[in-house]
């Protein structure tokens, strides 16, 4: 393919300069909140492209071939008069008139999302803030494509690889149960034991299984025994209130019923690994100082409520 840099976007003249300084897909996906495979393939774009290698393996090193030495000079001159002209850019939410559309799965911390709310709504009079479940008949892909969607929170274990991403937090997994439970007194609960149960689970209209807990289990080749379903995050706590059913979910949900209700919590089988949580946005908003803001305010929650108290 002929040598066109023409037809390389700001974007694109970023993700190289990154490359070059990183020299290793796995730390430039994650500096960039980019899954590795989508790194992967925007490498193997600009190798096309730039019809040059770029990067070559020297032992179990990568290295730069020789005109992506020459390239990088010229990439630190393009990067260096782009954040001049973003500089300008900025956005003061005293001051603005925006609204944000935030779409969220509802597994949550309870207190995490209303403290969202109360930072954007307090942020300014005229920010408003807008959240909607993350629910099978809403399509999502097209709302982020359009830009109708600004942001999304979520754990899901397969998000899209062409979406930017930033992980807010991860939780340990727990299986809450009621007061009195014949398990609730386990120190950590046996995976063949686990499998024994009779558990709860939310069904919000996705397909069944497919969230993080069954495909941990599914990796294994194990499947729970799900006997019971609700159709939302909330009301499962008080489901297991008159019965001998496991509800398996994140820690910090948990504790949050555990400390209102006669609920207690016993730790997951530890073949079940801490649950991810994080925002994802598209590209296009990527550089948009009102989308840097808004980021900025959800991961500033997130340590917020990481933060010991007192």
């Amino acid at each position: 393919m002929q040598d066109d840099l023409h037809s390389l976007s700001l974007a694109d003249l970023r993700l190289l300069a990154l490359l070059l300084a990183e020299r290793s897909i796995t730390r430039v996906a994650e500096a960039s909140g980019q899954a590795q495979p989508a790194v992967s393939r925007k490498l193997q774009r600009l190798r096309e492209l730039l019809a040059d290698p770029l990067l070559v393996r020297s032992g179990a090193r990568m290295v730069l071939t020789e005109r992506a030495q020459t390239l990088r000079e010229p990439l630190r001159e393009i990067m260096a008069q782009a954040a001049r002209l973003e500089a300008g850019g900025s956005f003061d939410p005293a001051r603005a008139e925006r609204a944000f559309h935030i779409v969220c799965s509802d597994c949550l911390p309870p207190d995490f999302l209303p403290g969202i709310v109360a930072r954007l709504a307090g942020a300014g009079p005229r920010i408003a803030a807008h959240v909607r479940p993350a629910d099978a008949a809403f399509d999502l892909a097209q709302a982020l494509d359009e830009g109708s969607v600004d942001l999304v929170i979520n754990n899901d274990p397969r998000p899209r690889e062409d979406l930017r991403m930033a992980v807010l937090f991860s939780d340990e997994i727990v299986c809450l149960m009621r007061r009195g439970h014949p398990l609730a007194q386990e120190r950590r609960i046996a995976l063949a034991r686990y499998l024994r149960m009779r558990h709860l689970a939310p069904h919000t209209g996705a397909q069944p299984r497919t969230g993080p807990i069954d495909g941990e289990l599914a990796k294994t080749g194990y499947q729970r025994q799900i006997v019971a379903t609700v159709p939302e995050f909330n009301l499962a706590p008080y489901a297991l209130l008159q019965s001998d059913l496991v509800f398996t979910t994140a820690r910090r949900f948990a504790a949050h019923y555990a400390a209102r209700l006669p609920l207690v919590m016993a730790p997951a089988p530890a073949e079940l690994p801490p649950m991810r949580f994080y925002q994802l946005w598209h590209e296009r908003s990527h550089a948009s100082a009102a989308s840097r803001w808004l980021r900025a305010q959800v991961q500033a929650q997130a340590q917020a409520e990481a933060a010991p108290a007192g």
